[in-house]
């Protein structure tokens, strides 16, 4: 149900600089006439002492009003800037929060697939043919099973478990990312090349091997990696995807092999 928003409108800035105006112009205006009133600016020759003692508390008068007039005007002045500054802060609040909701995984907090797209397709197309870069592109085996098994809950605690380890492989600069689920990328700048992405393929997949403890209950999680080194491997964001992609099918294809054999 709708209600009637009844609360007072706060004044624009330009309105409350016209109050600010006034005030100060009445208090100027008060004063000047309160000093023609009393004649304080007459010359006080032939006066008695009670004449210039009553003129001189006039004066004392009008200081105090002048006085007053300039201290509402500060106070309103300072509140205005406290006001404007609360804004300016609440705005720059919202546009990071915005931000955030753009570019991460409100689940894991690692870069979304937008953010993704728009930091791997700005590395790839700088076509450099000297620095060698990675996508690495991972896949937790028989997550699914957890979800069905324990309940989606403690599959997001897991999956905020195994980007933690992500990110702690990786090297400063690089990119990890949720695509969605329970897949991940993660681009490697400056890498070397194939043995220095294999190398870190095994860290990847031995640091999410590691048991994981939910409610005192230990779950065990394993991950199919593969990776593609670019430009070698392609100069076009898609045609790189695609590659680690293959590597990564292959991967998980190699893996269902080999738990068949064991089985048969």
């Amino acid at each position: 149900m709708l209600t009637e928003d009844t609360s007072e409108p706060v004044p624009t800035v330009p309105r409350r600089k016209l109050i600010d105006a006034v005030i100060l112009v009445a208090a100027l205006l008060a004063a000047t006439l309160v000093a023609l009133e009393f004649d304080l600016f007459m010359d006080a020759d032939g006066r008695s002492a009670s004449e210039v003692r009553i003129e001189t508390d006039e004066a004392l008068l009008l200081g105090t009003l002048l006085a007053l007039g300039l201290l509402v005007f500060s106070v309103r002045r300072f509140s205005e800037q406290k006001r404007e500054m609360a804004l300016r802060i609440e705005a720059e609040v919202k546009a990071r929060k915005a931000l955030e909701l753009a570019l991460l995984d409100p689940l894991t907090g690692l870069a979304n697939r937008r953010h993704f797209d728009d930091i791997f397709g700005a590395a790839a197309a700088r076509r450099s043919e000297v620095s060698q870069h990675a996508l690495l592109l991972l896949d937790l085996n028989d997550f699914k099973g957890i979800n069905d098994t324990y309940g989606h809950p403690v599959g997001d605690q897991i999956l905020r478990v195994v980007s933690e380890r992500l990110q702690a492989v990786v090297k400063t600069g690089d990119l990890v990312s949720r695509l969605g689920g329970d897949e991940f990328a993660v681009v490697a700048f400056e890498i070397g090349g194939a043995s220095h992405a294999e190398a870190l393929k095994v860290r990847l997949s031995d640091a999410v091997a590691q048991p994981i403890s939910i409610e005192g209950q230990m779950h065990k999680v394993s991950t199919s990696v593969g990776f593609a080194l670019f430009p070698a491997d392609g100069v076009a964001a898609p045609d790189i995807f695609q590659r680690a992609d293959a590597a990564l099918y292959a991967a998980k294809a190699g893996r269902a092999f080999a738990k068949s054999q064991k089985v048969g």
